[in-house]
């Protein structure tokens, strides 16, 4: 048990996967300091009830407990600083972060559990706030802080942002931050150059950037940790080109276990040099999120975001052509003079350049942005948090959670990267080359078909593409194709794939000994259509169409714990073919009736040879 003087600062994360980066550059800046009391860390997640982290802060008896509050948490966080409140009345209880620095007083007053509110940059004004509360001296000179005393809510004027960030320690070369996940968030620099009126990063100051001897220095230390993956924060990493290349190369150079570094972009700054930079990075090195948001220049006016559509989709091309990048981008939702038709002509414009990922949501009117100007105006959101846009004068309620679902599938079907050839036969030869049309026909079939928009395991996934094209489709042969490509596709994701939809050619009768064997880990499946042609041609069925089965061979992982890792083996159609028959034990006379019946317009392979290359080749051997 505490004894009352303990000071814990604390945070609810989404997921347990996260830490708080904030509160380590609070501990970071406040015990840089010698003689201080140390801050006690306690972090949770939203997956912990509120009474098992009651519980734990209970125990830890303190006398300050100070909460960083984001949009996630806020709701909580209130329950749980009444609850401390009730414990220990004499408790300080203090809340800072973005999601009460603009509402500091009305917080205040409708929540008499919280005594202090830190706004705005919390480094300089905690550690000031901090030392006035442990010293009983007054706080009315301390900018930044919003507090109550003798029943009145004051609030001192604001702190300006800190000008040289180097002044905070490094917390995790301090050993202010957690170190037990995969992954962490880094803060290279504060403020953005851009003022879009949605994103609080427009009113959070100029930009401000830590030292490059500073960024080295703590990218030195992650390539030392068990990280694989650190996710920068700067808004816009590539809006200072020089500093830009700097960081990319330094990366390069020193990154020898390939920790993966995920950078925000405005792709229309890219240069020439930084596309070159990236072009001979290894696969998994760099992760680009680019944020276009939308294509409709109306819309992007009335929100104040501004870049060259143009030269964006070149230097998307470019990335996707000339490098290795993961390409993530970014679209929003029920954005002023956005109509449903101009945010599906976004998503169609945004398919077409083929990143690897695309995020749809829902804008949000978040505290402090110029956008809450607008509410009760020209857009109406939730109330409370996350404040989702749920109409405006552009997009009926309907349409917004329409565009919502959307975005699910779209995380659900196409960004975990299994089944990209089948979307893009669907969405060539069912919807004339729309993925807008096919996503709006999706939503409505989900929701009449009552089907999960959350669950979409490989499995689960193939069955309802599979379900939905059969609803929206009516060609023979193009239902053939997506059922091939289907299997193949799902196969390409499982550990080990089963399941013989489609019967292989009449071998006859199996041999009680066959002379050879086929390799372990190998296995050959049939289909109506080849796989591996619609996989390359997805917009050209006609000319994937064979008579007969069509044999497809992979190699399997046979170690079950790992990451699901398998082969497709780049074989003729006679050895497929082969393959396949002494996979059923077929006789050898059998294989080449097997054959003729199979392929009538084809001449029969010299199937001795065949087997010869298949032995010489190690997949199959003697008996």
């Amino acid at each position: 048990m505490g004894d009352m003087t303990s000071i814990v600062i604390s945070a609810l994360n989404t997921r347990h996967t996260h830490s708080a980066l904030g509160l380590a550059y609070i501990k970071s800046f406040w015990e840089k300091f010698p003689g201080r009391q140390p801050l006690h860390l306690a972090e949770f997640d939203l997956n912990q009830t509120n009474d098992s982290i009651i519980a734990e802060l209970v125990a830890l008896s303190p006398c300050i407990l100070a909460f960083s509050v984001y949009i996630w948490s806020l709701p909580r966080t209130l329950a749980i600083a009444g609850a401390l409140k009730a414990a220990f009345p004499e408790i300080t209880i203090i809340l800072g972060g973005p999601e009460v620095s603009f509402n500091s007083e009305e917080v205040l007053n409708r929540y008499v559990a919280v005594d202090l509110i830190v706004r705005g940059e919390g480094e300089v004004t905690f550690q000031e706030l901090l030392t006035a509360l442990l010293s009983g001296r007054s706080i009315r000179e301390i900018a930044g802080v919003t507090f109550r005393e003798a029943g009145q809510i004051i609030k001192n004027p604001d702190r300006g942002f800190i000008s040289n960030l180097d002044d905070i320690p490094s917390p995790f070369r301090s050993g202010s931050y957690k170190t037990v996940h995969s992954f962490t968030y880094y803060e290279a620099s504060r403020g953005c150059p851009s003022k879009c009126s949605y994103c609080l990063s427009s009113v959070l100051g100029p930009v401000r950037n830590h030292s490059i001897e500073r960024v080295k220095a703590d990218l030195d230390w992650f390539f030392a940790s068990d990280y694989r993956q650190i996710r920068f924060t700067d808004r816009t990493f590539n809006f200072d080109l020089a500093r830009a290349r700097q960081i990319i190369s330094y990366i390069k150079q020193n990154n020898h276990s390939n920790i993966n570094f995920h950078f925000e972009i405005q792709a229309d700054f890219l240069s020439e040099e930084i596309i070159d930079l990236l072009a001979d990075a290894p696969d998994g090195m760099f992760h680009l999120e680019i944020g276009v948001q939308s294509t409709n220049p109306e819309a992007l006016r009335l929100v104040n975001r501004r870049f060259n559509l143009t030269i964006l989709r070149e230097r998307i091309t470019a990335l996707k052509k000339r490098t290795r990048c993961y390409l993530h981008v970014d679209l929003l939702g029920a954005l002023p003079g956005d109509t449903l038709h101009d945010f599906y002509r976004s998503l169609d414009d945004v398919w077409a350049l083929e990143p690897h990922g695309i995020q749809i949501s829902l804008v949000k009117v978040l505290r402090g942005t110029p956008l809450q100007q607008l509410v009760n105006g020209v857009i109406a959101a939730m109330p409370d948090p996350p404040y989702t846009v749920l109409r405006t004068s552009w997009l009926a309620p309907e349409e917004a959670m329409l565009i919502q679902d959307i975005g699910k599938l779209v995380e659900g079907t196409h960004n975990g990267g299994r089944f990209p050839a089948t979307l893009k036969l669907i969405v060539c030869n069912c919807f004339a080359g729309s993925a807008s049309r096919m996503y709006d026909a999706m939503a409505n079939y989900w929701r009449v078909n009552h089907l999960q928009f959350y669950n979409f395991s490989p499995e689960n996934l193939a069955h309802n593409l599979l379900e939905f094209l059969m609803a929206n489709c009516q060609r023979p042969g193009l239902r053939a194709a997506c059922r091939s490509l289907i299997e193949h596709e799902l196969r390409l994701a499982l550990k080990y794939p089963a399941g013989e939809t489609v019967k292989g050619p009449d071998f006859a009768e199996k041999q009680k000994k066959q002379p050879w064997r086929v390799t372990q880990g190998i296995r050959v499946f049939w289909y109506e259509q080849d796989p591996l042609k619609l996989q390359t041609c997805p917009d050209k069925i006609e000319e994937t169409v064979l008579h007969g089965v069509i044999p497809v061979a992979y190699r399997f992982d046979r170690d079950f714990s790992a990451v699901p890792s398998v082969e497709i083996l780049q074989l003729e159609i006679e050895e497929a073919f082969m393959l396949g028959a002494i996979q059923q034990r077929s006789e050898s006379s059998a294989i080449e009736t097997a054959w003729a019946k199979n392929f009538p317009e084809k001449p029969l392979p010299d199937f001795a040879t065949t087997l010869e290359k298949l032995q010489g080749a190690g997949l199959l051997y003697k008996v």
